[in-house]
């Protein structure tokens, strides 16, 4: 054990305190640090003051974060962007100890996509022992799948007419059809 009153008459830890003290400034938000910090604080009291902030009221904060956590939505937002708001909160979560596991962070994020993705919770069920980080690649690839469909509607129309026996142009000799033509075109074969 230390004594730490007898420790404030000591140099050497006084200046290994003072650096503590500028490492925690540096490292935590500038309103964070001038909310807790006071003139004459240790670097325990300071770190004890930043532990509080968040883990004070801990009740009022795993309520708030399930609201949030269980009320989050895709809506307009990237797939990426909405997986990392979920893992992120599960994180605050895990942190005032109520554990989100594999299986919650997972149905939670398919009970939240938008309608563009649809499908993908009955296709994920089709995977065989899925995880979180399975279901977010094959969600990157989906939504990348859907908006290179949107990407070329007019040329999606020229191949279902092209490879149905429609009454469209043939195209010139030589020329080539663009790339998302070719594989929607292979897929309609």
């Amino acid at each position: 054990m230390t004594d730490f009153l007898a420790m404030h008459c000591d140099e050497d830890w006084m200046m290994v305190d003072a650096t503590i003290i500028r490492w925690v400034f540096l490292t935590v938000s500038k309103d964070i640090f001038h909310t807790v910090v006071r003139d004459g604080d240790d670097a325990y009291m300071v770190w004890t003051k930043i532990i509080g902030l968040f883990t004070d009221n801990k009740l009022q904060r795993i309520v708030f974060l399930q609201q949030e956590y269980f009320g989050c939505h895709q809506n307009d937002s990237s797939i990426d962007a909405y997986c990392m708001r979920l893992k992120t909160l599960s994180d605050e979560l895990n942190d005032v100890i109520f554990k989100v596991g594999d299986e919650l962070l997972l149905a939670t994020l398919t009970a939240g996509l938008n309608e563009d993705l649809g499908n993908a919770p009955s296709n994920l069920t089709l995977m065989a022992n899925p995880t979180y980080e399975r279901a977010v690649a094959y969600l990157r690839l989906e939504e990348r799948r859907l908006k290179n469909l949107r990407a070329c509607p007019a040329h999606a129309a020229f191949a279902a007419g092209y490879s149905h026996g429609g009454s469209t142009l043939a195209p010139p000799p030589g020329a080539t059809a663009p790339r998302c033509l070719r594989s929607l075109a292979r897929r309609c074969l």
